[in-house]
């Protein structure tokens, strides 16, 4: 709420900055002193809450000329790599003859002893921003009234001062919607919530309806208790439940058998991407319902070759076969698959065709080894890579086609800050498991898998000729080939895991925005061929900056009309590109953080 401005004795001299005969007639204009003395006071105490209060409002915001001047000295101390606390901000004040003016270093202090906390600079600042625009509204209007008041003025020069008010109030406006980047639809498990801490995400978001069944209430009733991102809980559970589901289970793409088989990319940072949370949350629950499945023999790691996974479910010819031997299902875990991708572009490595086969769910067999073969083996794999490891791998066209569009990628990024977390209660766990227990016997029970009219309806008419259009062209072209065989599979496991052996339109859908999701992720960690011509604009900056880099000032100056969070994406999006890095500069105080471009 705005208040009026209150009275203040020891600092009398710490006037209003705008003014007119009408204000000083009577009329308060909007303004929040207690809001402005929380934004300056919280830029002397943290650096963050200086770029945080750039990003909503501009020094000109404030109402008492004193504000104004001190946010100013706050930033040249900032710019120039200074701290901004009250004894450097005073002398940098007292040498500009500024000090008395402000109501001395005593007022710098007393600043400080307002801010209830530095965290929250960016709300102190939009109340403040927001005062300043109602009073250029006010001014505005103030401004025509006179106009129109003045008998001398005729008709048409007031109308033209009209249209020129109203073009320079919303020029602003219009320049913010044209740089910020267009929302998707809300999704509650990515949008802010009271008591929740949510890091700001680089990415793409995944549509709302990807979380639908038994899998999206899973995925919602963890969410609390994990900081893994909930697309990436979402398709562990996928592929998991497919790997233990078996290959019974079943559909026919033309004359294709597909089993329910996904396989997976979590593609994050190494820390920010919280990856391998995401399989312990799945893993957690999954384990405790099929303790017999989830032990080495079904969920190894390590994929060296062709022949090593071949081992894992070849065929045991003896007179007594070991249950193992019987059991070719497998959940395959590899935490570091850049290792993976890199072994299979090996002379002569076998691994890309075993691959292949497995995918399809084919019998497996080694050209080096005559007697190993594996009979109906049924084998997921969920992998864990970098972006800059996945773009390094992707640049090879025959990996990205071949093999690898057998994959879908899938961005993830720590959606919750949970420094105090245990995980779920064992309660949590216990119910979870209880219920994935019977739906994943059940679903094991199940021959074909049969479509609603709805679903099929739905999957011909447009989430085929949508997933079939190939105008992308290049790597993201060959590496969502599959995208169209891809959602029936997964809109089948939607089904299994819902207790049903007959695929609808809500689990067509859900597959269909998971697909759509698995693109967009490609999109983002490759690069589109058109661009965002905001990317590039940093990205000229950058380079132009040499190795001096470029700093968040100097990122929110080149972007003034844009808001911290759409700044942020750019430069996540650029620190994607090889060669962006993000830095130190050292200066006369601590170091700045700074976007470099190292080639």
């Amino acid at each position: 709420m705005m208040a009026s401005e209150p009275a203040h004795e020891p600092f009398g001299n710490v006037l209003p900055l705008h003014s007119s005969p009408e204000n000083r007639s009577g009329l308060v204009l909007p303004q929040d002193l207690d809001a402005e003395q929380a934004v300056v006071g919280a830029m002397m105490l943290s650096a963050d809450a200086i770029t945080d209060v750039g990003a909503a409002m501009d020094p000109a915001d404030h109402y008492r000329p004193a504000h104004e001047t001190i946010h100013r000295a706050i930033l040249d101390l900032h710019d120039s790599s200074q701290p901004a606390d009250p004894i450097t901000l005073a002398h940098h004040l007292g040498k500009r003859g500024e000090l008395a003016r402000i109501g001395g270093a005593t007022y710098l202090h007393t600043l400080i002893q307002a801010v209830p906390t530095a965290a929250n600079a960016e709300y102190y600042a939009e109340i403040v921003h927001e005062a300043a625009e109602r009073r250029r509204l006010i001014e505005a209007g103030t401004r025509l009234v006179q106009a129109a008041s003045t008998r001398s003025t005729d008709a048409q020069t007031l109308r033209a001062a009209v249209l020129e008010e109203i073009a320079q109030l919303t020029v602003d406006t219009a320049e913010a919607e044209t740089d910020t980047a267009p929302a998707g639809p809300p999704n509650p498990l990515y949008d802010p919530h009271p008591g929740l801490v949510r890091p700001q995400r680089p990415g793409p978001t995944p549509h709302p309806d990807v979380f639908c069944g038994w899998v999206g209430e899973t995925v919602r009733e963890l969410d609390p208790t994990t900081e893994a991102d909930p697309v990436a809980v979402l398709v562990n559970l996928l592929s998991a439940a497919g790997a233990v589901i078996g290959r019974r289970p079943h559909l026919m793409v033309g004359n294709d058998r597909h089993p329910c088989l996904i396989w997976a990319l979590t593609i994050g940072p190494t820390a920010a991407g919280r990856k391998g949370s995401a399989t312990s949350t799945t893993r957690r629950v999954l384990a405790e319902a099929m303790p017999d499945f989830f032990g080495p023999e079904h969920t190894p790691r390590g994929l060296n070759s062709g022949e090593g996974l071949i081992e894992y479910v070849k065929d045991d010819d003896s007179d007594d076969p070991t249950p193992a031997s019987l059991d070719k299902r497998l959940w395959v875990l590899e935490s570091e698959y850049a290792v993976t991708m890199s072994r299979g572009r090996r002379e002569g490595s076998s691994l890309p065709g075993v691959l292949r086969q497995a995918w399809d769910g084919d019998s497996l067999g080694s050209m080096v080894r005559d007697s190993l073969k594996a009979t109906d083996p049924h084998i997921a794999i969920l992998g864990h890579i970098t972006p800059e490891e996945f773009r390094a791998k992707m640049q090879d066209s025959e990996m990205a086609g071949g093999t690898y569009n057998r994959f879908l990628p899938i961005f993830c990024h720590r959606n919750l800050i949970l420094p105090g977390s245990r995980g779920a209660s064992p309660e949590l766990v216990a119910n979870l498991a209880s219920g994935w227990r019977t739906v994943l016997a059940d679903a094991a029970r199940v021959e074909k898998v049969k479509f609603s009219d709805d679903a099929w309806d739905l999957y011909c008419h447009k989430v085929y000729p949508a997933l079939s259009d190939d105008s992308a062209g290049g790597v993201i072209a060959q590496f969502t080939a599959r995208a169209a065989p891809y959602v029936q599979r997964v809109a089948m496991v939607y089904a299994l895991c819902d207790h049903t052996d007959t695929i609808t339109e809500q689990h067509m859908r859900a597959a269909w925005h998971l697909l759509n999701y698995a693109r967009a992720s490609a999109v983002h960690l490759l690069g589109n061929i058109s661009g965002d011509p905001k990317v590039n604009k940093l990205a000229d900056a950058v380079r132009a900056a040499g190795p001096d880099g470029l700093a968040a000032d100097q990122i929110r100056r080149l972007f003034k009309n844009t808001t911290r969070a759409d700044r942020d994406r750019l430069t996540a999006e650029l620190l994607d590109q090889p060669g962006y890095v993000r830095t130190q500069r050292p200066g006369k105080g601590r170091p700045t953080t700074v976007i470099t471009y190292v080639g």
